[in-house]
């Protein structure tokens, strides 16, 4: 059995899930992201996992985390579990040498593709119709290229149940994840369910924009709020658009932090580790300030954007030339 753990909050991890799915239909998928409890989380449900073959798929480096990574793998590969770890993202090298003798393989750094292409390359087959379109749907989000019909509704599809969030959240993305291994992309029901969406983020829109604050580090322009039912990258779309801007910062009700940048010389990786996650070297990251804020809301705005701008004062994220 193929044991797929993937990451939960966008099209390219699901996508790349599905098409694991369709080469190994039954596998049981764990979707997780870089917080430490998805980490704990996955130890006691891999707790009775033997000899079996784990795909980790979408998850960067994240220096926070890495060790707790590296005792579980160590764990399973200790009992006769094989491990391959498919990323896109660009790693360290410290994390590269914390799991580098337990892993079978380990792609990461691959700059002109997302996780799902490589899925596709080292797992999928090529001719086949609905792993090309998955692979094309997920590099057109994670690219934020938006030229595909269904790569957008999809995205906010995702973000939706990201919002719902606990085990039905978690329920409706691996149900989603089946009917895209399934060549199934749209639904009536995903239609209502976009539909409700909508109507929550019309609520948000104008506390999004309203309630932002801007601060100035290192002679850049970061725009900071609550994302409300945003996916990050929406929201910081829409703050970019109305308010201007280098860089985004999101806060989510449960204290995750999504950072985009519309700059080249922005290393957004650095960012988010500073903020106990990763990402992307440019452009997208994330991160957490729950330990600080558990639950923020509106009324934290204030101490909340002085916070991120103190600490954004003591990171290197300028990229040099």
């Amino acid at each position: 059995m193929t044991i797929i753990i993937s990451h939960t909050k966008d099209l390219d991890g699901l996508a790349a899930a599905a098409i694991m799915i369709r080469e190994n239909p039954g596998s049981p998928i764990y979707l997780v992201d870089y917080a430490e409890e998805y980490v704990k989380d996955l130890e006691k449900k891999l707790s009775r996992i033997t000899n079996e073959t784990v795909m980790i798929v979408d998850i960067g480096c994240n220096k926070k985390t890495i060790d707790m990574w590296a005792s579980l793998l160590m764990t399973l590969k200790e009992r006769g579990s094989r491990i391959y770890w498919f990323d896109h993202h660009e790693w360290d090298e410290e994390c590269i040498d914390e799991i580098d003798d337990v892993v079978e393989q380990i792609v990461h750094g691959v700059k002109d593709r997302c996780a799902t292409e490589i899925v596709w390359e080292k797992l999928g087959r090529h001719g086949d119709p609905i792993e090309r379109r998955l692979a094309a749907l997920a590099h057109d989000s994670d690219f934020n290229m938006w030229r595909e019909p269904l790569s957008h509704p999809l995205s906010k599809l995702i973000s939706y149940y990201h919002h719902i969030g606990g085990d039905r959240g978690d329920e409706l993305k691996r149900m989603l994840v089946t009917s895209l291994s399934a060549g199934i992309f749209w639904t009536f029901a995903m239609d209502q369910q976009l539909a409700e969406y909508e109507g929550i983020l019309q609520r948000d829109h104008d506390m999004l924009v309203k309630n932002a604050r801007i601060v100035d580090v290192k002679n850049h322009k970061i725009v900071i709020s609550m994302r409300g039912a945003y996916s990050g990258t929406d929201a910081a779309n829409i703050l970019f658009e109305k308010l201007g801007g280098d860089i985004a910062v999101l806060v989510s009700s449960r204290g995750s932090i999504s950072v985009r940048s519309r700059r080249d010389d922005v290393n957004t990786k650095m960012i988010g580790e500073a903020f106990g996650g990763g990402g992307h070297l440019r452009y997208a990251a994330g991160g957490s300030i729950e330990d600080r804020f558990p639950n923020p809301d509106w009324s934290q705005i204030d101490e909340i954007a002085m916070f991120i701008a103190d600490e954004l004062s003591q990171v290197d994220f300028i990229l040099k030339e």
